[in-house]
């Protein structure tokens, strides 16, 4: 998350300390079994070669990513291994999850509220970049049926896109999040090969109704493929809520 206001979006990073400490640390993705790499590695070649679009024009690669991952996640009733963007109260130890209180697997969606809702003196007392919050771009889970507390986390993976360079500050405390530096892995288009990684999908819904953007439906197919077990079996995606 970046910016001066807690959001929704999707954005790279998190509710950082300030401006942050940034450090020209390698990229570096060994850390990662190679069916997560796969999955990971996918959406980052797709969403860097077509992107989304923000209002001014601008190239929103995390998002794409994010998005992607969310929409998967949601297909698959919150329960894929990866999971985008799921916010962590840094105040508890080990920091804790912030999911809703309705689906212990699916992350709470709008942040300020849930602020309001459970800190006293909600955004006055913990603004964004007070360091209060944090939300890695990937969390991989062992199990895809929990939730994404530290005894489940497999690795965490913090995207960058050039010319971004890691935050030190920000790494750490996803350190903190995982349990272990070594399961904090900093992945970018260079630790990918993306001229096998990039199979040409659209990362955009091709209409509304849809529930998954072709570059979603190959990150699915990936997602199953990781489950133990896992096969055709698996229940198609949910149908889009319909919205009175």
């Amino acid at each position: 998350m970046s910016g001066d206001a807690y959001g929704t979006g999707s954005g790279s990073g998190s509710t950082a300390r300030g401006g942050g400490q940034t450090t020209s640390v390698q990229l570096r993705g060994a850390g990662l079994d190679p069916q997560d790499k796969k999955v990971v590695c996918k959406a980052v070649c797709v969403c860097s070669r077509e992107p989304d679009e923000g209002s001014s024009g601008q190239s929103l690669k995390q998002q794409c990513v994010s998005r992607n991952l969310r929409d998967v996640d949601r297909s698959m009733d919150w329960q894929s291994p990866y999971k985008s963007e799921v916010n962590y109260d840094m105040s508890k130890v080990p920091p804790a999850p912030i999911m809703r209180s309705a689906n212990p697997l699916e992350a709470h969606p709008y942040l300020p509220a849930w602020i309001k809702k459970y800190w006293p003196g909600g955004e006055d007392e913990y603004p964004a970049g007070s360091g209060a919050v944090r939300r890695p771009d990937v969390v991989i889970v062992k199990d895809g049926a929990l939730p994404p507390t530290q005894d489940n986390i497999k690795n965490i993976v913090e995207v960058k896109f050039p010319p971004q360079a890691p935050d030190l500050g920000q790494t750490e405390d996803y350190e903190t999040i995982a349990g272990a530096p070594n399961k904090v892995v900093v992945l970018g288009p260079q630790n990918c090969d993306c001229s096998d990684d990039d199979g040409g999908e659209n990362p955009v819904k091709a209409a509304v109704s849809d529930a998954l953007s072709e570059l979603g439906r190959s990150l699915r197919a990936l997602s199953n493929a990781r489950l133990p077990g896992a096969g055709p079996g698996l229940p198609p995606p949910s149908a889009p809520p319909v919205i009175p």
